[in-house]
């Protein structure tokens, strides 16, 4: 099982290129200017391999839209977020991550079972641990606490946060934790080696940045910087997007229907230029418009 496995690893990381540009055309499912005759599935799921995939929720569902991250390796599998809706009828997202499960093993000749899986969040707001509680009490599951920085910490071995990198093991797949409070205070990012992508939650998107605590945030992005630095980058994935193709025009708030979009996936060239934006911004929390992003200061909380 585990050479089996492991030839897939090499087999997409050869392939990783090209699917990367397939990613940064893909166009989802932007909603229904009316929701009742929307036909579209509850969760938009993107094989980008045998091993990832991304599922988005249903903006007729949930206008939030949230993107979830499902990362699987030898030993386990990490599901990053769970939307915005608990209700299993309207938003199955249990159901549908074990039968991402059950058909993978079958695609790899495996035997069918439901894998170990951890379930961690890009931060503690509700649009992105909604759908925890389909998950409890199911056998091989662990969630990770929500708007609990100590149990953050613990979970991942923390010894100096925020300035410190976690890893997690999920067999021959090692996936970075980087804090990136700001937004939120649990934010974190991941960094996944095996597909070089960069996971950032609500922290860089296409979309309305929302900074809460203006220094945290500032550092957070710094922090990304340096480790973008030091690693290859394919893409920065975030868990929204509310961009339109149009430079600066975001949609508004509550919309169920996005047409247009902009690209989910963003670069290590909107990273630096983010950066740059605050580092002349200084200690003042200022909105400015970047073009396919927007820093939106708001009141703490």
């Amino acid at each position: 099982t585990l050479m089996i496995a492991s030839s897939w690893f090499s087999i997409y990381a050869e392939a990783s290129a090209t699917s990367i540009d397939q990613l940064k055309q893909k166009t989802w499912f932007g909603g229904d200017k009316d929701c009742l005759s929307d036909q579209s599935p509850e969760i938009e799921v993107y094989q980008y391999n045998l091993d990832t995939y991304i599922l988005r929720q249903n903006k007729c569902i949930h206008y939030e839209a949230p993107f979830i991250y499902l990362l699987f390796g030898e030993n386990r599998t990490l599901l990053i977020d769970t939307g915005a809706t608990k209700d299993s009828k309207k938003f199955p997202l249990a159901e549908k991550v074990h039968e991402i499960m059950f058909e993978r093993a079958k695609r790899l000749k495996i035997e069918p079972r439901i894998s170990p899986l951890v379930i961690a969040h890009s931060h503690s707001h509700e649009d992105h641990f909604a759908g925890d509680s389909q998950f409890l009490g199911l056998n091989e599951v662990k969630i990770v606490k929500v708007n609990d920085t100590k149990a953050l910490i613990s979970f991942f071995a923390f010894n100096n946060w925020p300035n410190e990198i976690a890893k997690i093991d999920l067999g021959q797949r090692i996936v970075s934790i980087i804090p990136t409070p700001g937004h939120q205070a649990q934010a974190v990012s991941f960094y996944d080696p095996q597909t070089s992508w960069l996971l950032t939650g609500d922290t860089i998107y296409p979309g309305r940045l929302y900074i809460r605590q203006w220094q945290d945030y500032k550092e957070s992005i710094k922090r990304l910087v340096s480790f973008a630095e030091t690693q290859h980058v394919s893409a920065i994935l975030g868990a929204h997007i509310e961009m339109s193709v149009l430079p600066n025009v975001d949609y508004p708030i509550g919309s169920t229907y996005h047409l247009n979009e902009h690209s989910l996936v963003l670069t290590t060239d909107d990273l630096n230029k983010l950066n740059h934006q605050l580092i002349t911004l200084g200690d003042k929390a200022t909105r400015a418009n970047l073009g396919n992003m927007i820093v939106y200061p708001i009141n703490n909380e």
